[in-house]
């Protein structure tokens, strides 16, 4: 580990939908053991409507208004790393357009987790919005059903994992949940965000993710041409690729975060 290692650095990491700040345990256990680089600090909050969050659940989750929230709240005043995973990805990248003059230059790096830049079109939008009246209408286990399978590839399934997963689902308000599916119906294109990076960029995918596939993060990685450093990282697994290879992912995190120190 390089000396420039040994200064603090905050990792920002952001949730997915339909879950909470608990699906980064593994990431903050090896944060607090000193595995992602001496200094690092991982913060892993609940956006609003659940878990630990203090704010309350609107009827619309705006990318938007997640990024505002979690800004507000960022801890510390250190060099700090964004990283989010599926709607965390989405946050992240509102967050980084709404990043002021004050925080701007303490932002060292991005890492999207099997996510896009992208916006939903129509036919998309209309799906969201059609989840989140089934969500009001028969709560989180139907489709705790659905998105499971989507989630976890087959070999990550009837373990631990898949335990917290079903725990963090259902523990989701089903009003949140809704809030959320209507906040990402309505998100706005965001590789303009990725086109003026100027910190290093790590994409993570699943190579069977069926909701962000590896050419979300394909065309993520070649938006973000003109950062400094751009990195691909393809995982065996689905939507949760990070989660099911901790083994593999979080060597390369620790990599990445200390690159971001340099």
């Amino acid at each position: 580990m390089s000396s420039h290692a040994t200064a603090p650095l905050r990792l920002l990491a952001l949730h997915a939908f339909p879950l909470d700040g608990r699906m980064w345990g593994l990431v903050k256990a090896a944060g607090a053991a000193g595995q992602l680089g001496e200094g690092v600090t991982v913060t892993a909050p609940d956006f609003r409507g659940r878990g630990a969050s203090r704010r309350a659940a609107e009827p619309v989750h705006a990318m938007s208004l997640l990024a505002k929230d979690v800004l507000e709240e960022l801890p510390g005043d250190e060099p700090f790393v964004v990283m989010g995973l599926s709607m965390g990805g989405y946050v992240a990248l509102e967050l980084l357009a709404r990043l002021g003059p004050a925080l701007k230059p303490r932002l060292k790096g991005l890492v999207l987790c099997d996510s896009r830049a992208n916006a939903d079109d129509d036919a998309g939008q209309g799906r969201r919005h059609e989840a989140a009246a089934a969500i009001e209408a028969g709560g989180m286990d139907p489709l705790l059903a659905k998105m499971l399978p989507q989630f976890l590839a087959p070999s990550s399934r009837g373990g631990a994992l898949e335990e917290l997963v079903r725990a963090m689902f259902l523990a989701t308000p089903p009003a949140t949940a809704a809030a959320d599916q209507r906040g990402m119906a309505g998100r706005v294109d965001r590789f303009d965000v990725l086109g003026t990076l100027d910190v290093p960029f790590l994409a993570v995918v699943g190579d069977d993710d069926p909701l962000t596939p590896p050419s979300a993060s394909e065309q993520m990685v070649e938006a973000a041409g003109n950062a400094p450093s751009v990195e691909l990282l393809t995982l065996p697994g689905a939507h949760l690729a990070p989660l099911e290879n901790p083994g593999e992912f979080l060597p390369k995190l620790g990599a990445f975060l200390d690159r971001c120190r340099g």
